[in-house]
């Protein structure tokens, strides 16, 4: 027995807090029979549908890449010369766990586990991202402060967890924010050009050495042991 939100988290690219919302607008059945109760459990035989439409659960995959410059993190997009899906297997299908954008390079995920995407996309779960970040001049003491403090754009009051001088005109970046081009943003807000931008950290897991374009296949793993 299995229970029923975690059931449509294994056959969908919901999550099992989705799939809540779902039993509670009554738009899921089994064995025909419309469902209300949270609480209940999927059995061997047991045909669950998600408004009429039958759900099979779903070999769940997980691939770690390393973003190359020029790659849209989108499922289709019509005027992108390159997507993200193309670097790796076509099935099954899987979708970004958030975005890159076209310039920037290094650690993304693809999955299909709706569950995991939200542990790591929504602000409730606080999850670091660390950036190398490559500008066209030192920071000032001061512009690092103020990224520290954090300062209004585009109706967000953004922020950095922690800067570090790696070396010159190099430095860490640290944040659990995730808005568009937020680091790009910021930077740019205070009179700096970002030459270079790498992602190297989600949570605990790494980028470490895997070369730019190559993935990791975690399927099969405990994944989450990566990103508790």
């Amino acid at each position: 027995m299995i229970r029923l939100n975690r059931y449509i988290a294994t056959a969908t690219k919901y999550s099992r807090r989705q799939a809540d919302g779902f039993i509670r607008r009554g738009e899921i059945t089994i064995n025909g029979t419309v469902i209300s109760k949270l609480a209940t459990q999927v059995g061997p035989g047991d045909v669950v549908a998600l408004n009429g439409q039958v759900l099979t659960p779903l070999q769940k995959v997980y691939y770690v890449l390393n973003k190359p410059r020029g790659y849209i993190c989108s499922l289709s997009d019509s005027h992108a010369e390159h997507l993200i899906t193309e670097l790796v297997p076509a099935s099954p299908p899987v979708f970004t766990v958030g975005r890159l954008d076209k310039e920037t390079r290094g650690l993304i995920l693809l999955t299909n586990d709706g569950d995991l995407t939200l542990k790591l996309t929504h602000p409730s779960y606080q999850k670091e991202k660390e950036y190398l970040v490559f500008l066209d001049k030192d920071l000032h003491n001061k512009d690092q402060e103020k990224l520290l403090r954090g300062f209004s754009l585009d109706n967000h009051k953004m922020v950095f967890d922690s800067i570090k001088k790696i070396s010159s005109q190099e430095y860490s970046v640290v944040l659990h924010q995730g808005y568009n081009r937020q680091i790009r943003k910021m930077f740019n807000a205070l009179g700096y050009q970002i030459l270079d931008l790498l992602r190297i950290r989600i949570d605990k897991f790494v980028l470490r050495d895997l070369p730019s374009g190559e993935f990791l296949n975690l399927s099969g793993t405990d994944i989450h042991k990566y990103f508790d």
